[in-house]
């Protein structure tokens, strides 16, 4: 789906969508599956410059870092982007903060795809965990500790899983 640069007037144009996109890559395993993505915002002109604020959310299956089993997990961002016609500026220096935000296009469409795909992974965590309390999986049999404990003994050496506890 895309955004004809022409047609966003000058007071900006608000949008609120729906898309279906492909599965994207996890840095291991299979492809993550992604689902109710929405993106919603406003793309406002200036000058040869296109701006847009505003939010992604998508349902994601992934597979968890400990157990390997597979779960959903929620992801929501705000984003601000910049896009700029042609190749940008290889030096940088000028506004580091805005420079960041820019990302080229051909001037004429922005591809919404594109735009959520990208914010999408920017919000995968690096470390998918079910829940944080997953005992994941026996270093020795394989069976996964969430379910039952395998009785193999337990080297006094192994670490614990690591538990994270992160504020809501």
């Amino acid at each position: 789906m895309f955004i004809e640069v022409n047609k966003i007037a000058p007071e900006g144009l608000e949008i609120d969508r729906p898309l279906s996109l492909p599965p994207v890559r996890q840095s291991v395993g299979d492809p993550a599956q992604v689902a109710e993505v929405g993106l919603a915002g406003r793309f406002d002109r200036a000058g040869a410059d296109v701006t847009f604020r505003g939010k992604v959310k998508a349902t994601v299956t992934l597979a968890c870092s400990r157990c390997l089993l597979p779960y959903q997990q929620n992801l929501e961002g705000a984003c601000h982007l910049i896009y700029r016609a042609g190749p940008l500026p290889l030096s940088r220096r000028d506004d580091e903060q805005e420079s960041f935000a820019l990302t080229p296009f051909d001037g004429q469409r922005i591809d919404l795809d594109e735009l959520a795909t990208e914010q999408i992974y920017l919000l995968l965590p690096l470390k998918p965990l079910c829940r944080s309390s997953c005992k994941g999986l026996c270093a020795r049999c394989g069976a996964n500790r969430n379910l039952a404990e395998c009785g193999c003994p337990r080297d006094p050496k192994e670490p614990e899983p690591l538990t994270l506890k992160i504020p809501l």
